[in-house]
């Protein structure tokens, strides 16, 4: 069962924030200080508020095949690969039609996303700006598809934060499947067991945990409850240090 830690109430001898919530690191910092060499980011829900955009491409999508999606329909699908929702919900598999349906939906994502623009989960930038200061590298594995990842990121100016980006259409098997979080790894030039994990859905947490990797959920679209699975939960990135969560870990057997 995992472990649940409000991070904003971190202890002082962790971490140090000024006005600004810049994390100020002392000269005892070394390579050595960090329990894991990789963290790898989901991004719907885990770094960005895109939940909302997402379902309304799918629900017009669905729509257009006479079918309804429901927000309880749709929560299950957090995580799953575009192409398998395409397949196993709607029901098309000749890859020309997938291919299609991929691009409507593609399409009225940008569409409200031009009317509603992503925003970044609260603090997530701040947490993502201080792993700057440790000695560790910083992959995203994402589920959506490149164009997605491309767009949203460029638009809130992410990609400078990642040595490496893996997207759904490069995996031969979705979340949960671990192969997401493998070839990041890779990518990395790390082992799995070098690289943690932060998700926020249940699917992805089962796929990080069958990457043999230590995971850390954040409560942004699911209760705790839903989040079991992982060996961390947090419920915001506000004050959040990277070595207070990777000593949190490392207690976890």
């Amino acid at each position: 069962m995992a472990k649940y830690f409000n991070l904003a109430h971190s202890v002082n001898n962790y971490i140090l924030m000024n006005e600004n919530f810049q994390t100020t690191l002392t000269s005892t910092d070394t390579a050595d200080a960090l329990a894991f060499k990789g963290v790898i980011f989901d991004m719907d829900g885990t770094l960005l508020e895109s939940t909302e955009a997402d379902y309304r491409a799918w629900e017009k999508v669905f729509n257009n095949y006479n079918q309804e999606l429901s927000f309880e329909k749709y929560a299950p699908m957090l995580g799953v690969k575009s192409a398998d929702v395409v397949r196993n919900e709607i029901g098309f598999h000749d890859e020309l039609d997938v291919k299609r349906i991929l691009k409507e939906k593609f399409d009225y994502f940008v569409e409200y996303v031009n009317e509603n623009p992503i925003k970044p989960v609260f603090a997530a930038e701040t947490f993502l700006k201080s792993l700057a200061q440790y000695p560790v590298k910083v992959a995203l594995a994402t589920s959506s598809r490149k164009e997605k990842m491309q767009m949203v990121l460029k638009q809130l100016d992410f990609m400078q934060y990642f040595e490496a980006i893996v997207t759904g259409d490069e995996v031969s098997n979705g979340k949960p499947a671990p192969d997401i979080f493998l070839l990041a790894a890779k990518r990395l030039g790390l082992s799995p067991e070098e690289c943690m994990v932060i998700e926020d859905g249940p699917i992805g947490v089962a796929a990080a945990k069958s990457a043999n990797m230590k995971c850390v959920a954040i409560t942004e679209t699911h209760q705790a409850e839903q989040l079991s699975a992982a060996d961390l939960i947090i419920d915001t990135y506000e004050h959040a240090d990277i070595r207070e969560i990777t000593e949190k870990l490392k207690a976890v057997f």
